[in-house]
Formats: structure tokens, sequence, C-alpha cells
């Protein structure tokens, strides 16, 4: 990956601007759209790439979940290890591909979004929702995360993209219903927590009284045919495995007891959603506020915004997933994490535009768009270079050891050095697998040769890319770290370190040159069981 510098990003930020700005005018077209898209994304990939010498723990994962094509993982379904695997037998095993697939996964559900919004609001209000939309950040900035939550951004764009299309007029096509069956089980591939959003649309063909019509109910039982089929496999395969994915997901939401559960979390929760729709606000916020100083006598009145159907299907999008979960948790206390809610804000930007004053784009100047575009790009480009030096070089100069600073080049250097001196190549045996947890050992594998592989928390379970018995049969090296804030948590890594030919331990700056600034760990050769070199020189240290 060849680094980006801030005259370059700047430079695709200029382009970014020029391309919304013009797709911004009624003579926008689709292709306009999708350029301006993609310069946003390739800023975000550059930046983030350049700036972060490891990825996150979930880059990461996907990256080793892709080794193998399989019809489930341990944790979650199997379609964005799917893509990863693709991608990866396309351009290796490189952690700037997981950046580029995130923010693809991002940019790709707000054309969605926007595409919709093309069917129900004025062009230049279709085009604002996706300035708006851009400003979330799960939409674009922690998209550079490439997780199940991430990739689930398109399939659940299309959901309810389609879910109004089917149910907005009696004349709706079939076509569009095999679609929203189709959006539904990749989205459910993608992750089960997008039962939630399928309850809160059923609900709401239930509540206003759909599923009397013919066509409703004839539609709703080929979109689920079309669910079925498309799940099949993995249905097949979670009845096989019961205690992988679906055991997870149950472990993810069960229930603490009183004295354990505390509702700070879910203010937690709820105060880190307000901050990632915080830009989107303000800049909404602004427009109305600036639209509403203005003289009337100077303002033509806004155009009606979508029908009452319309403004009911959004409120139901935008606010239901929000209002079943939050509710839910605190009554049965369930612990949720901030990120679970990754997709429940991709209408939010679309019910603005439906119902805020003053968002009425189809009476504004070119001056107001180009100020808002312009705006909106700087925010975009001094966010995307200033995430990645924060995280990546910033925060190492003032000694905070992050995820992103980890110096994994030089651990894995160490490492090898260390298996030529234990074991050397005279022995025969290549060193080819090491044995961690997924984000440690995992960041430090990357950064050895392509072949190196990785047996997660010593669980072959875990490891499906792995053949049965490879630890034993081609031994590897054990690695535990032992740093507070991320300590490695496989409970058969420390039985596993006890069995090992030879052992000991290894510092390597972090930060600095101090202990409390250095990586430390802990590792462990073991040699194949059955060759003849059975002992390590120099057994332990």
């Amino acid at each position: 990956m060849k680094p980006v510098s801030g005259n370059v990003a700047s430079a695709h930020g200029l382009s970014w601007t020029r391309s919304v700005a013009t797709a911004c005018a009624p003579s926008s077209d689709q292709a306009r759209i999708v350029l301006a898209l993609l310069a946003m994304a390739l800023v975000w990939t550059l930046s983030i790439a350049f700036f972060c010498p490891t990825p996150p723990w979930d880059n990461v994962e996907e990256l080793f979940w892709a080794g193998s094509f399989e019809f489930g993982y341990y944790k979650h379904p199997p379609l964005p290890s799917w893509i990863m695997g693709v991608l990866v037998r396309l351009a290796g095993r490189q952690p700037w591909l997981t950046y580029a697939a995130g923010v693809a996964c991002g940019v790709g559900a707000l054309f969605i979004v926007w595409k919709w919004a093309r069917e129900m609001v004025t062009p230049q209000r279709a085009a604002l929702a996706l300035v708006l939309g851009t400003l979330v950040t799960y939409h674009v900035q922690r998209a550079t995360i490439y997780n199940h939550n991430t990739v689930q951004l398109v399939s659940l764009a299309g959901y309810w993209w389609m879910l109004w299309r089917v149910l907005r007029a009696p004349s709706s096509r079939y076509r569009d219903w095999v679609c929203l069956g189709c959006f539904a089980a990749l989205a459910f591939l993608t992750k089960y927590s997008a039962v939630v959003q399928f309850a809160v649309g059923f609900v709401f063909i239930v509540r206003h009284g759909l599923w009397r019509a013919r066509h409703v109910q004839a539609g709703m039982a080929l979109a689920g045919a079309v669910v079925l089929l498309l799940l099949a496999p993995h249905f097949v395969w979670m009845f096989r495995h019961p205690d992988l994915s679906v055991a997870y997901a149950l472990h993810s939401v069960h229930s603490k007891t009183p004295d354990v559960y505390s509702y700070r979390s879910l203010l937690h929760v709820v105060t880190q959603q307000i901050g990632r729709l915080l830009p989107m606000v303000l800049l909404a916020a602004c427009l109305w506020r600036t639209r509403s100083s203005e003289g009337g006598q100077n303002r033509r009145a806004p155009l009606a915004a979508g029908t009452a159907f319309d403004r009911r299907f959004l409120a139901w999008a935008t606010f239901g997933p929000v209002c079943a979960v939050l509710p839910l948790a605190a009554v049965l206390q369930i612990t949720l994490l901030p990120s679970w809610l990754t997709t429940f804000f991709l209408p939010a930007a679309l019910w603005a535009v439906v119902n805020v004053p003053g968002l009425d784009a189809e009476n504004w100047p070119r001056r107001r768009w180009r100020i808002v575009v312009a705006a909106t790009v700087c925010v975009h480009v001094a966010a995307a270079l200033g995430q990645g030096w924060v995280e990546g070089v910033w925060s190492k100069r003032l000694g905070y050891m992050t995820r992103a600073n980890l110096p994994a080049q030089e651990v894995a250097l160490a490492l090898e050095d260390i298996w030529q001196s234990r074991v050397g190549r005279a022995s025969g045996v290549p060193f080819k697998l090491l044995v961690g947890d997924t984000w440690f050992a995992g960041a430090v594998a990357l950064k050895m040769d392509p072949s190196m592989q990785l047996l997660v928390d010593a669980q072959e379970r875990d490891s499906p890319w792995l053949p049965p018995g490879a630890l034993a049969r081609e031994g590897g090296m054990v690695v535990i770290l032992d740093n507070p804030d991320f300590l490695s948590e496989g409970v058969m890594l420390e039985p596993l370190l006890g069995t090992a030919d030879c052992r000991g331990s290894l510092q390597v700056p972090w930060t600095g040159s101090g202990e409390g600034q250095s990586v430390r760990l802990r590792w462990g050769i073991l040699l194949p069981r059955d060759h003849a070199v059975r002992q390590c020189a120099s057994p332990v240290s």
C-alpha cells in the first residue's frame, strides 16, 4: 500500500467537492454520485491504511476467517467472511483490504438510501439526504472497522427500501418481493441481529392492517420462500453445530442478575448513539436555523416531502429498532454494546429531509449548496486524516498504547529470530503456525510470511481453515500477551504453553523503552510430535 500525503487526500477531497456539488444540481446523475462516494471511500481507506500499522480486532479476525469458505463460523454467519475470502484471493491477505471493504459497505448502503430517496422526494432533497447520511459516523468513519455490523449496512438499507416499495402501492411487482427476500436473507447471513429490524417491519405491516391485502399476503409468502431457500445451507450448518454461532449469539445477550447488571452501561449506549448522530444533527440544525432566519418574503413555499404513508414508514424504520431494543434491554437486563446499533440509523437522514423544516433543498440557491458540500468535504478529509494520525501516530508519541499503534512488525521479527535460534533451518521444521488470541497473534501473523497460519485460542473448532491436528503434525509457537489492557483471554493458551518444548518471555518497545511501555509476551515452541528433532536449543529461558 502506497503512503498517502495530506496533499493527495486534499486533492481527493476537492475532487469529491466538485462531484457532489454537481450531483446536487437538478441535472444530477447516478455516475456523479458514485464518483463522489468512491472519492470519499478512497480518502478514508488511504488515511487509515497509511497511519495505522495494525488493524482493529474485527479486521484481523475476518482476514483469517477468510482462509476457508464455511457455511458458518464459531461466532457469526458467513457472508462477511465470504466477501473477504474473495478479496484475499484476489489481492492477498492485506489489512488495507478490510478498510476498503468496510467503507465500501458504508457508502454502498448510502447509495441504496439515495436511490430510495429519489423515489420519495425531489432530487435535491435526495442529494441532501446523502450528504447528511455520510455524517452519521457509523456509515463512514466507523465503517473502517470491517465486521458483521458494517457489512450488514448494505443488506438492511436494501431491506427497508424494498419493504417501502412493496407496501406503498397495491400494484407492487413480485420482483420487488423477491428482492426483499434476497436482502433479508443476506442480512441474516451477515448477523442474526437482523431479526430486530425484520420484527419492526412486520409489526408495521400488522399495525396498519396491510397484511389483509391479498397481494401483501402473496408477496410475503414469496419473500419468505426466497429467504428459506437462500438460508437453507446455513440452517443445516446451524443444526449440525448448535454450540457455535447460535450459542454465541445467545450468550452475548444473556440477562444479568440484578446485583451485576448496571443501568449505567445502558445510558452509555444511549449517549454513544447521540454522539455518533451528532455531526448530522448539527448540520441539519444549522440549515434549519439559517432557513428560519431568512426573510419570509424571499422564501418560496416548500414542496410537500413524501406522502403520509412515507412519513409513517420512515418514522417506524428510523425509530422503531431503537425503541424496541433499548426498553427490552432495560427490562430483561441485557448488556448492549454501542456498536450493535450500527445499522439502526440508515433512514435517519431521509427522515430528516422529509420532516425537518428548512431542509427544502429544492429551494436553495447554488451558494448554499456549495457551502454545505464544502463543509461536509472538509469534515470528512479532516476526520479521516485526524483519526488515522491520532490513533496511529500521535497516541504513540504521547505514550498511549492502542491497538492501532501495536508494533506488530517488530514483534514478528523478534519471534522469527527466536524460532531460528531455537529450532534452526537445519532441523527442517518451518515456522508456519502461530497459536494465540485473534487480535494480537493475528496481527503479528499478518506481518510474517503469507503462509503463516493462526490457531485461534488453541481451539481447532474456532479455526476451520486448519486441518485437524495441524499443531501436532507441523509444530508452531504459542504466544500470550501480558499487557494489562490487552491480555490474551483464551483459556487453553496457558495449559498449552506449559507443554511447550521450550519457552521464554520477550519485551519489545511499544511506545517507549520502559517496561510499562513495552509489549510483554510469553512464548513457547511446540515441535512436531513425530519429528526427529525433539528438543529446542536452550529449552527454557
